[in-house]
């Protein structure tokens, strides 16, 4: 057999020639890079996979909140409002009708949603509007109470006034308004110190509405002052 034909296992010690290289192991610094590259690459395609798209269930909550209907505002409790069936949203309940007129809840609110409407039916002119027998069921001597309403009239010019009145009737307080032009809201504000213990009564009234013409009411306010 010819030994020429046979690997010779290399030695570091032993001399070589002018253009022979010395033989390097898979092992050395060549290898880690390569082991490096391949663990790296494994990381990455394990990190890609389980990767998952983040959720945010409080901004998706409050997308939804926000794109639902605003018609009816909140409820009295969350302003220390007194007057339950504030804003008319749904009916009139709660409310007594004042004159000879007809009331009815008309969809087109101060802001949104909807409000009251007392049409006076005549035949004469006469005082028409809407009430609250008991806006305090039980009201305490020297208490300070606050009440407001915003009111328009069908024909601009008429004369409405805010009453809170205590004591069996015996003392009242109260604010006169006029109605503006158009379509524009007016606000009434008035304030009442209960002299006597007792119920508590609202009262919106326009005075004089010609047979036909209404008196609108929305967003009434009343608060312990």
């Amino acid at each position: 057999m010819d030994q020429r034909a046979l690997p010779v296992p290399d030695d570091p010690d032993r001399p070589r020639g002018r253009h022979e290289a010395p033989r390097r192991s898979v092992g050395g610094p060549a290898g880690a890079a390569i082991a490096v590259v391949v663990v790296a690459g494994v990381l990455a395609t394990w990190l890609i996979s389980s990767a998952k798209e983040p959720s945010h269930p409080a901004s998706a909550n409050a997308a939804t909140t926000q794109g639902e209907p605003t018609s009816r505002p909140p409820g009295p409790a969350a302003f220390g409002n007194l007057v339950g069936n504030w804003s008319f949203e749904q009916d009139l309940s709660g409310w007594q009708v004042l004159g000879a007129a007809d009331a009815s809840r008309e969809p087109q609110g101060r802001t949104s949603g909807s409000s009251a409407m007392v049409r006076a039916r005549g035949p004469a002119p006469g005082n028409v509007g809407l009430a609250l027998p008991e806006v305090v069921r039980e009201a305490e001597r020297g208490q300070r109470y606050v009440a407001s309403a915003w009111v328009r009239s069908s024909a601009s010019g008429q004369q409405v006034t805010l009453r809170l009145v205590g004591a069996g009737g015996k003392e009242a307080s109260k604010k006169t308004v006029t109605t503006l032009p158009g379509l524009e809201w007016r606000r009434v504000i008035v304030d009442h110190t209960a002299a006597n213990a007792g119920p508590l009564r609202l009262e919106i009234v326009a005075a004089g509405v010609p047979a036909g013409d209404a008196l609108l009411v929305d967003e009434v306010v009343v608060r312990l002052g």
